[in-house]
């Protein structure tokens, strides 16, 4: 367990110097941001790669290092110009009975590493209750900023009966919203 921790601390570490994630940095077009992927120590491609056009490239990068147990999927966002504005680390999904204690686990670490790499966060909340969930797939509860126009955000979310944790990578400064209040809290 310490080694994976170890490993995605590393990970983080790597990514905060070198670019983004890994070498992969904002504006890189689909091209490259394939090349770059394919050729990555950190991730490993889960589809033969005669299939990239037809599915694209969200969630067929995996992370060679876990959090907490959980693996997690690479999705990403594009600006209108096509190129690279955000990297989603999203985790394999959990039973809905897991959100007050695996999922748990995995932010409480998630937010430590982070913590240790980019400070304190600029913003942050309590694990949101699963009733908030209402009108939303992910709450995001922590900001981190990399320097003026970068964010990164962590954040459980709920879909379909299952439960994830979502760490985003964004090429803008993200403040947050309050989150909903709950009855009774």
């Amino acid at each position: 367990m310490k080694f994976f921790i170890t490993t995605f601390l590393l990970l983080t570490i790597v990514s905060s110097h070198a670019g983004v994630y890994g070498d992969l940095e904002y504006g890189d077009d689909r091209a490259t941001v394939t090349r770059k992927m394919s050729a990555s120590p950190l991730v490993e491609q889960t589809i033969n790669e005669t299939l990239l056009g037809r599915t694209g490239l969200n969630g067929i990068f995996k992370c060679k290092a876990e959090l907490a147990g959980l693996t997690y999927h690479l999705y990403f966002g594009w600006d209108e110009n096509g190129g690279l504005n955000e990297i989603s680390l999203r985790s394999n999904h959990l039973a809905l009975a897991e959100y007050g204690n695996g999922l748990r686990r995995a932010w409480t670490e998630a937010e430590g590493l982070f913590s240790k790499v980019y400070d304190d966060p600029a913003q942050k909340t309590d694990y949101p209750k699963q009733q908030v969930f209402k009108q939303h797939n992910v709450l995001i509860s922590h900001v981190w900023h990399r320097g003026n126009q970068q964010s990164i955000l962590l954040g459980p979310g709920i879909k379909n009966g299952k439960c994830f944790l979502v760490i985003r990578f964004v090429n803008q400064r993200v403040e947050l919203p309050p989150l909903p209040k709950t009855q009774g809290s």
